[in-house]
């Protein structure tokens, strides 16, 4: 009921300042680390919101992006989706950003930011901290740290980044429930509570995840966050749009050993191989790696299959058909902690379809 009375709150102050000509649009952040299912959470937001329109900033951590094609395919800066959202990719300057959608908040309701896996949320909430102008019009009312109820223990084990995207949030949805028994299920939230109190934890699965509207505290968060920036302050005193990015602004470096490797080919797999050889490879030699996801050819199919891995699991899946003036190719991610490249390589050497029919 008090999570409803501030939704009810925030659609009354959204109405109030629409009568005055000032639009706000909320903005919640979701973070988690790599292979947590923000994207499929990000969907499902979609498709169960659909009288909300959003622009969806996208922040991807690699030379190549591949969660926004798991979303949507943009070809500019922000372009409009057939559903009515926008969507846009972050690759430096979140002010830059801002200031453009500030000029089109006639056309979206609410902004949502998927951030990278490997990212601390608290250098993308920044300027709606900091910054009162952004904070007028652009209110963050959550951040959303996604869970992996499987890898969790590991992910907190192995890297500082997970640990920062939990305490940093203001809600934690442990995800992929489905996956591990029932009595570890509050073990994780004992787990979570004692690293950060303050939050509030939910549970779910891609098939069935919670109304996070309810648990949104704006308030909350902002006290959350507050000692994070208490000795920064906005530079200069600015009225309108656009804005600038200030010149004390927030540093993050990630882990210097996680790094992303992107391999791009002309050349189709061999399913059957491709699926025998990643499987063994995520059994026997997958040591340091977080992530691997692709958007793939496959030798006498029509569609575009997407390629997904988290730990030792290997999913692939029909995407869409390719178009006829497209040009069929494979793009594969992989993201972890000293990882080898030239093995890499011979990895995916082994499953492209000409070599297939020559070895196997």
């Amino acid at each position: 009921m008090f999570g409803g009375y501030l939704l009810c709150s925030l659609r009354h102050l959204q109405r109030i300042m629409e009568e005055k000509n000032e639009i706000i649009s909320p903005v919640t952040i979701l973070t988690g680390f790599l292979g947590t299912g923000k994207t499929t959470f990000l969907n499902h937001l979609l498709q169960n919101n659909a009288e909300t329109r959003y622009a969806i900033i996208e922040n991807e951590f690699g030379e190549q992006g591949i969660d926004n094609e798991l979303v949507i395919r943009p070809d500019e800066t922000i372009v409009e989706l057939n559903n009515g959202c926008l969507c846009c990719t972050l690759n430096d300057n979140l002010y830059d950003i801002l200031n453009e959608l500030f000029d089109r908040r006639n056309e979206f309701d609410e902004i949502v930011i998927e951030a990278t896996g490997v990212a601390d949320p608290t250098g993308l909430a920044q300027p709606f901290i900091i910054h009162p102008l952004i904070k007028k019009h652009f209110p963050l009312t959550a951040i959303i740290c996604l869970v992996d109820a499987e890898l969790i223990e590991d992910h907190l084990e192995e890297t500082e980044e997970a640990i920062n995207q939990i305490v940093y949030s203001d809600i934690l949805l442990i995800n992929k429930i489905d996956l591990v028994s029932v009595d570890y299920v509050p073990v994780l939230e004992n787990m979570l509570q004692q690293l950060n109190p303050l939050a509030n934890i939910v549970k779910g699965h891609k098939n069935n995840f919670p109304p996070i509207e309810f648990f949104k505290d704006h308030e909350k968060l902002e006290n959350l966050l507050g000692d994070t920036y208490k000795d920064l302050e906005h530079d200069r005193e600015e009225l309108t749009f656009p804005v600038q990015k200030p010149h004390a602004h927030h540093h993050h470096k990630h882990t210097e050993e996680i790094r992303s490797h992107t391999f791009t080919s002309t050349i189709p797999f061999n399913f059957q191989v491709l699926h025998q050889q990643f499987l063994i490879y995520l059994s026997f030699q997958s040591v340091g790696l977080y992530r691997i996801k692709g958007l793939i050819w496959l030798e006498n199919e029509d569609e575009q299959y997407v390629l997904q891995s988290v730990g030792k699991r290997l999913n692939i899946e029909k995407k869409r058909r390719w178009q006829q003036a497209e040009t069929k190719e494979s793009v594969i991610v992989f993201i972890g902690k000293n990882l080898q490249r030239q093995g890499l390589q011979r990895l995916l050497n082994r499953c492209y379809a000409r070599v297939a029919k020559q070895t196997y």
